[in-house]
Parts: C-alpha cells; sequence; structure tokens
C-alpha cells in the first residue's frame, strides 16, 4: 500500500481506495479479487462515480411532480 496525503493505493492494480480495503497479509487491496490476483473492475467504477459526480455531466431531470 502506498500512502500518499492520507490516500491509499491498492497493492494489486494501484487504484486509489476510497472504501475500506481488504487486508492480507500487511497488503492492502481494493477489493477480493485483487487480492486474489483477479483483474478487477474497480478503477472502471470509480470512472463511472468520477463522470457522475462531474457538474458538466448530463443528469435525468428531477421528478417535479404526478402529471394530472
Amino acid at each position: 500500500m502506498t500512502w500518499r496525503d492520507e490516500m491509499t493505493w491498492c497493492d494489486g492494480c494501484g487504484v486509489e481506495i476510497t472504501w475500506g480495503p481488504v487486508v492480507i497479509g500487511g497488503q492492502h487491496y481494493c477489493c477480493q479479487d485483487c487480492a486474489e490476483g483477479v483483474t478487477c473492475s474497480c478503477g472502471e467504477r470509480m470512472e463511472l462515480d468520477e463522470d457522475l459526480r462531474d457538474p458538466g455531466a448530463e443528469t435525468t431531470p428531477a421528478f417535479t411532480g404526478y402529471m394530472s
């Protein structure tokens, strides 16, 4: 695990861990797949989360009420 400015990085794939890591033998992993050496999709998930948080991203209009 690499700590930099209080950020945690996965020892398997290198993705930033912003949730509770899987810890095995003192190593920190983003998920069980990564801990087992299997390709994970945490990086892709994080990119989707970032896109959803982007204020310039398109969003679905808020529900304003029922039509009568």
